[in-house]
Formats: structure tokens, sequence, C-alpha cells
């Protein structure tokens, strides 16, 4: 089974970066130092401390739903390809994306040296060049706490519902935490926002539930304490 379906190929597939990228609607701008343009920033995140690799790996685990051996599933965006290299061990068949060539060129070898065969391509993820429910699990990882503004969330959503034909899992930095806390206390004293923009279940359910998504589970990395969640959705309905 193939899970290359792709959109008509004269629709584009990528996009161009200059200091800034631009979205089609102007909803936001994404600066260049949030994507891992380079190898030094890619090889900088694969080389985080070890415990903290860990723990997140541990939170996607205990979120992940039951699937066949087969199964096509969307990591989006790869980074530097861990959570792609995971799923592919566990025998799906993985497809991924990413804003950034030297993500995307590490990841893609990442899996060669490990024995798999990925699909894995740069370009646009609030555009991704797959047909409608191409996969039947869409996973993405750490990337929702970048846009401080909710119009853009919900574009990088309804981008992710529209590939997945039956599980979406995303991960969010929950206000409702001792992290969550501290960074709002420090942005009342001091006026400085933090770069890690936190989200509500709330606003990912009315978000996601318009599209045919219901909430199945939210599992923390430590509930109370730490802020990264896994939101973990399943399609009730053909919207």
């Amino acid at each position: 089974m193939s899970c290359m379906r792709v959109l008509d190929a004269g629709m584009p597939l990528f996009f161009h970066y200059q200091e800034t990228l631009e979205m089609s609607d102007d909803v936001a701008v994404i600066s260049r130092d949030r994507v891992k343009m380079d190898e030094q920033a890619v090889l900088k995140y694969a080389n985080r401390k070890p415990g903290k690799h860990a723990a997140e790996m541990a939170l996607v685990e205990r979120s992940m739903p039951e699937l066949p051996a087969g199964a096509c599933v969307l990591d989006a965006p790869c980074g530097a390809g861990r959570l792609s290299l995971w799923m592919a061990q566990q025998g799906w068949q993985v497809s991924a994306i990413d804003m950034g060539a030297a993500a995307v060129d590490f990841t893609r070898q990442l899996l060669i040296d490990n024995g798999f065969s990925v699909e894995v391509k740069e370009g646009d993820i609030f555009s991704m060049p797959w047909e409608r429910r191409a996969f039947k699990l869409v996973v993405c990882f750490r990337l929702i706490h970048h846009f401080s503004d909710a119009r853009v969330r919900e574009k990088l959503l309804r981008e992710l519902a529209r590939v997945s034909d039956q599980h979406l899992l995303i991960s969010y930095l929950s206000p409702w935490s001792y992290t969550g806390v501290k960074r709002w206390l420090k942005y009342r004293l001091t006026g400085h926002s933090s770069r890690q923009n936190h989200t509500t279940l709330r606003e990912l359910k009315s978000m996601l539930e318009p599209l045919g998504f219901i909430l199945a589970k939210d599992v923390a990395q430590r509930r109370l304490f730490h802020a990264l969640h896994m939101a973990y959705f399943v399609r009730v309905n053909n919207r």
C-alpha cells in the first residue's frame, strides 16, 4: 500500500524563503530562526539533553493510538527526525515534511542510516502536498506553540485535519501548569513575552470539533508541573 497520494502536479509543493515566510493570507510571518534552516541548528536540536528527549518521546508513546502494521502516518513537522524514526520502527509507512531544508536532509539520512525508506518533503506545512485524508495518523509535535496568533494556529489545525483520515495528535503548551504560570508572571512583571506560546485545550477542541474531530484523551508530560501536553483527537464524521 502506498501513502504517496499527492495533489495535482500543477500545484506548488514548496515555498520560497526570504528573510521571512509570509502566509498567503497575510495572517502572520514566521521568522527564519524558528525553522531549522541550517545543519548546525538541526544538530543542536538532535543533540539536546538525553533526559529531555527521553521524557518527550515517552509522552508521545503514551499518547499514540494502536495502529496496524503498514499504516500510513505523517510526521509534520519532522524536525531532526526522532519521531519519524520511532514511527518507522513501529512498522508504519511514514511520510514526513518540514519547512527547513536542513531538517529534511537530516531526517532523510537518519532514516536511511537505520534501514528505512521514508518519503520526506521540504514544504509548506500550511499547504501540504497530500490529498485529503491521506494518512491514518497525523502527528504535529512541538510546533503550534511557535505561533502567538490564534488565526495561525487555526490555519495549521485545518491543514493537519484535512490530511488526517482518522487520528490526529497535537502537542501544545498548557497555561495551567507551573511553567505556564511562571511565564505569565514574567510577562506581567517585565513585559517580556515568551517565545513559547501557551494554548488552552478548549481552544484546540473549539477549532477541531467543527472539522469532525473530537478529543479522545489529553496526556501531560507532568501534569500541573510541565506545560507540554499531547492532545489526541479522533475523526467522527466525514466533514
